[in-house]
């Protein structure tokens, strides 16, 4: 009787442990549930990405070791195709420390081959598949990946409702186009979102904006700065005595 009494303890502890958590492979296949991840209505292009993304996002961070059927408290994933030449670009933050990204960009590779691992992959239906991986810390992400650490720490740090508010603030606030959506897993359920914002687009001052006006052009700056995320400098920001 001891031993079992001891026996339910120690699952009644695990179970309780594991609570607020899920695998890669768990959130693989809820995002692949959803319905809106895939927007093509083809049966077999669905089957196509369908196993391309499992593809991409699990034998991704299993080459940037991490295991894709171990239980985390905190995964976030930014990836997708780009709509118009094919090539997949993705960004796995485990626990907020371990980052991996997984690329098939001819774009990437052609501006820094030696710093990505090769990864091929026999598949039955689609032969040879092969993309590249690449590991680094979160200060590397910050410096070396502004645009897509700027949306992280958007979903990180919760301010997705306060980025949205700046984009309301004038028709002409500046959209970036972005081939991918983030999602994010934190101990409930995983959350998605679309955030058209490319750090890099705007750090230098908004132009070339000829309808957003310069008082909405200050208001906007100051909204994104008050992210306190990254800071758009005031370079393109005219003085009230210019105007």
């Amino acid at each position: 009787m001891k031993n079992f009494l001891l026996l339910f303890s120690i699952m009644l502890f695990s179970s309780c442990n594991s609570q607020g958590k899920i695998t890669m492979r768990q959130m693989n296949e809820n995002l692949l549930k959803d319905k809106n991840s895939i927007t093509y209505r083809d049966p077999k292009t669905i089957k196509m990405l369908t196993d391309t993304y499992k593809v991409f996002r699990l034998l991704g961070v299993k080459s940037c070791d991490i295991d894709p059927d171990k239980k985390y408290s905190q995964i976030y994933i930014e990836d997708g195709f780009h709509d118009e030449q094919g090539f997949y670009n993705g960004i796995f933050i485990i626990n907020n420390k371990n980052i991996c990204e997984v690329t098939t960009s001819p774009y990437k590779l052609h501006q820094d081959s030696v710093s990505y691992t090769k990864v091929k992959e026999k598949d039955i239906s689609y032969g040879e598949m092969v993309f590249y991986t690449k590991k680094f810390s979160i200060e590397d992400f910050k410096n070396k990946y502004p645009d897509e650490y700027f949306r992280y720490e958007l979903v990180r740090q919760n301010k997705v409702n306060a980025f949205e508010k700046c984009l309301a603030i004038d028709q002409y606030t500046p959209k970036s186009i972005v081939y991918a959506r983030s999602h994010y897993f934190t101990g409930e359920k995983v959350q998605t979102y679309n955030l058209p914002i490319k750090y890099s687009d705007i750090k230098n001052g908004i132009e070339e904006l000829p309808y957003f006006k310069e008082n909405k052009k200050k208001e906007f700056t100051e909204c994104i700065n008050e992210l306190n995320i990254l800071k758009i400098h005031n370079s393109s920001i005219k003085s009230s005595s210019s105007q």
